[in-house]
C-alpha cells in the first residue's frame, strides 16, 4: 500500500498532495521544455482538481490534462491495486494474466494462407508472457512458405518491447541493431540498446516482400516494429500513420493515496534516422485509409511476389487472385472489407 493509504473518497488535501507528488514527477519527463508546461497546466488546474474527491475521476482528469500538453499517451495517471498500491501481482492475478494470454493465442489473432501464396498475421499485441516466442514461432510456420507477407498491426496497441524484438528477428538475416531508448535519469543519459536475436524458434522470413498494416491505433511496441523494418528497407508500410508515441519509462510513480503516474523519461531513437516519429507517427510508404490498407497491400503482394515453386495450380491461382484480389479477400476473411 502507498504511504499514505489507499482511500475512495479524497479531501481536498488529499488532492493537494497527490497533484503536488505528481507535479514532481512530471520534471521527469524526457522533453524538458513539455516537462516545464505539464507542471505550469497541473498548478494552474490545482483549485479545480480539489473540488474532485472521485479517485476514478481525478486519474481520468489528470490524465487528459497531461496529454492535452505533452500529445503523449503515454502520459498516464491510474488509481488502483494494480499499479501503486499493490506492486507485485498475486498467484492468483499471475494466473489470471497468463490465462488471458493463452485464450487470446499470446496475442496472434491469425496467421493463414491466402490465396496467391501470400501470408497473413494479424497480431493484437505484443504478449509479455514467456509462451509468446512459441506462438508467434508457430504463426511463421504457417507462412514460412509463401512467396509475401502481410502483418496486421493496425489495432496492435503495443506491449512486450522484448517479444517485439524477437518477431522482428525473423526478417533480419545477421543481428541488427534497432531503434535504443535512451533515458534521462538523475541528470544523466543511458541508452539501452535493442539488437535482433541470433536465434528464432521458427523459420525466418527473408528475401520476400513484406507488407506492414498500420492505423491511428497502432501503438507503442507496434510504432517501433514498423519504424525500424521500414527504415532498414525490410518492409513497406501501408495505411495510416500511426498514434505517434515514441516515448518509454522506466516504471509507475507511486504518488500517494493509491495513485500511480506514468511518466516517460525517455524516448525512442534509431539507428538509421537518428530521430524518432514522435507526435507525427510513423509515416505510410503508401498512404491510404485503414479500411482500405488490407486490399491494397495484398495487391501488392500478388505482384511483387515471385512465385517459388514451378507449379500450374498455385499459378492459376495466383492469376486468378490478381484478376479479383478483393474477391479473392472475401473467399477469406468473413465480413471484409467492411470489419477491417
Amino acid at each position: 500500500m502507498s504511504a499514505q493509504g489507499k482511500v475512495n473518497q479524497l479531501t481536498p488535501e488529499q488532492v493537494d498532495q497527490v497533484v503536488t507528488n505528481l507535479e514532481t514527477a512530471a520534471k521527469n519527463y524526457v522533453f524538458p521544455d513539455i516537462a516545464v508546461q505539464l507542471q505550469q497546466t497541473i498548478e494552474s488546474h490545482r483549485a479545480q482538481y480539489r473540488s474532485v474527491s472521485d479517485t476514478n475521476a481525478l486519474a481520468d482528469r489528470l490524465t487528459a490534462d497531461m496529454r492535452a500538453v505533452g500529445h503523449d499517451q503515454h502520459l498516464l495517471v491510474t488509481f488502483g491495486e494494480e499499479l501503486a498500491v499493490q506492486k507485485d501481482p498475486t498467484p492468483e492475478e499471475k494466473a489470471h494474466a497468463q490465462q488471458f494470454d493463452r485464450s487470446s493465442g499470446y496475442g496472434v489473432r491469425s496467421s493463414r494462407r491466402l490465396p496467391g501464396n501470400v501470408g497473413y498475421i494479424d497480431l493484437a499485441y505484443f504478449s509479455p508472457d514467456s509462451n509468446a516466442g512459441a506462438a508467434i514461432a508457430a504463426a511463421m510456420r504457417v507462412v514460412s512458405g509463401t512467396d509475401a507477407l502481410i502483418i496486421d498491426l493496425r489495432k496492435n496497441g503495443g506491449g512486450s518491447g522484448d517479444t517485439m524484438t524477437t518477431f522482428a528477428s525473423y526478417f533480419y538475416d545477421d543481428v541488427t541493431q534497432m531503434s535504443s531508448i535512451v533515458e534521462h535519469i538523475g541528470g544523466q543519459t543511458h541508452e539501452r540498446q535493442h539488437w535482433t536475436a541470433s536465434y528464432v524458434e521458427g523459420p525466418r522470413y527473408l528475401g520476400r516482400p513484406v507488407f506492414i498494416l498500420t492505423s491511428r491505433r497502432t501503438h507503442s511496441a507496434a510504432e517501433v516494429f514498423a519504424y525500424d523494418l521500414k527504415n532498414s528497407h525490410h518492409a513497406t508500410v501501408v495505411g495510416e500513420r500511426t498514434s505517434g508515441d515514441a516515448t518509454s519509462g522506466s516504471g509507475e510513480i507511486d504518488i500517494g493515496y493509491g495513485f500511480s503516474a506514468f511518466i516517460a523519461n525517455g524516448q525512442t531513437v534509431s539507428p538509421v534516422t537518428h530521430t524518432n516519429y514522435i507526435r507525427v507517427g510513423v509515416q505510410p510508404d503508401v498512404e491510404i485509409a485503414q479500411a482500405n490498407a488490407l486490399l491494397a497491400a495484398y495487391t501488392r503482394a500478388l505482384k511483387t511476389g515471385k512465385l517459388n515453386i514451378d507449379s500450374d495450380e498455385l499459378s492459376k491461382e495466383k492469376t486468378d487472385a490478381l484478376n479479383d484480389p478483393k474477391g479473392a479477400l472475401l473467399q477469406e476473411i468473413d465480413g471484409f472489407p467492411k470489419s477491417r
